[in-house]
């Protein structure tokens, strides 16, 4: 409970959010879906602002990509039909996955999810971040303008000091949100760059029971393009830990020829190399080595889905044209 809450603020505009946001003297946070915030014990926050009226809770794509509102819920993301045709439905599969209750789904949003940390986010970000996508923040900022008295030609009144106030927004890459999120930024929004016909994804997951939240997850995205492999993502998430890729597995196979039928010893011998790079944290629930011990079946039986999904639908497309 937030015992120490005395304002609730109902913001109708972005920048009224990150104004009041930006106080100093008052700690003011978000409130999106608020099935986190509403559950912490911190009696330090002393304000919230309610972000539901912010026309942030769409999902569209263009030509660039798939553009997701942080106010899109889980469920949203879950029905979404688009996202059911992208990436072997990747994204509904991570959002079904991130709460068993859909209770919890229709209320949690992609950018509260995102914001709260690993413990709540370990299917979903593990998904974003091998699918390469970024994020959008936004903060408030104020700028100091000196403005000199003008030239005889042209004269001017001299003002000094005068402060204007604006916003500042930026792109930050899924992977490095934790790191380089500022306090003062506010999730906007979430960008999936477009896959390549040829494209395959699985989830693989392990927990304490099929609903739990994941011990461990293994995330593989392949595209396929001319019998190449033209990009791997293989990321291990999971339940308190940061994402973690095997950057050494995608630059065996990147640029490669697929065997025919697939190589999967080829596959499993390089995971096997890999591997080697894979230290994942402990945590009271999972060990480090016992995430690293599942971590390859797990990682073996994504990959493998992953690229089967991709050489068919590399396969079904060239037939196409």
């Amino acid at each position: 409970m937030l015992l120490k809450l005395v304002e609730y603020h109902w913001a109708e505009h972005i920048d009224d959010a990150l104004l009041l946001l930006g106080r100093l003297d008052t700690k003011t946070v978000p409130l999106a879906g608020g099935t986190h915030l509403l559950g912490l014990q911190d009696n330090t926050i002393e304000a919230v602002v309610d972000l539901r009226d912010l026309d942030l809770a769409y999902i569209t794509q263009d030509q660039r990509g798939i553009h997701l509102g942080a106010m899109a819920t889980l469920q949203s993301l879950v029905d979404e039909p688009l996202l059911k045709e992208f990436a072997s439905s990747l994204l509904s599969l991570a959002a079904q996955a991130s709460s068993s209750s859909r209770l919890i789904r229709n209320s949690a949003t992609v950018g509260g999810t995102l914001a709260t940390g690993a413990a709540s986010q370990a299917d979903l970000l593990a998904a974003l971040v091998a699918l390469d996508a970024e994020v959008v923040v936004r903060s408030g900022s104020k700028t100091n303008v000196n403005l000199s008295g003008g030239t005889l030609e042209r004269p001017g009144l001299a003002l000094s000091g005068v402060v204007y106030k604006g916003k500042q927004e930026r792109r930050i890459p899924i992977a490095t949100l934790s790191l380089d999120r500022r306090p003062s930024e506010l999730i906007i929004e979430v960008f999936i760059p477009h896959t390549t016909p040829g494209c395959g994804a699985s989830l693989m997951r392990v927990g304490r029971t099929p609903t739990d939240t994941a011990l461990l997850n293994a995330v593989a995205l392949v595209e396929i393009a001319e019998g190449i492999y033209q990009r791997v993502r293989l990321v291990f998430g999971g339940i308190n830990m940061e994402p973690i890729r095997l950057q050494a597995l995608e630059r065996q196979l990147e640029g490669q020829p697929i065997g025919d039928p697939l190589d999967s010893q080829r596959i499993f011998t390089a995971l096997r190399l890999a591997m080697a790079e894979f230290r994942p944290p402990n945590d009271p629930r999972a060990s480090s080595g016992f995430r690293r011990v599942s971590g390859l079946n797990l990682a073996y039986r994504a990959l493998e889905e992953a690229a089967h999904i991709a050489q068919w639908r590399s396969t079904m497309s060239s037939d196409t044209l």
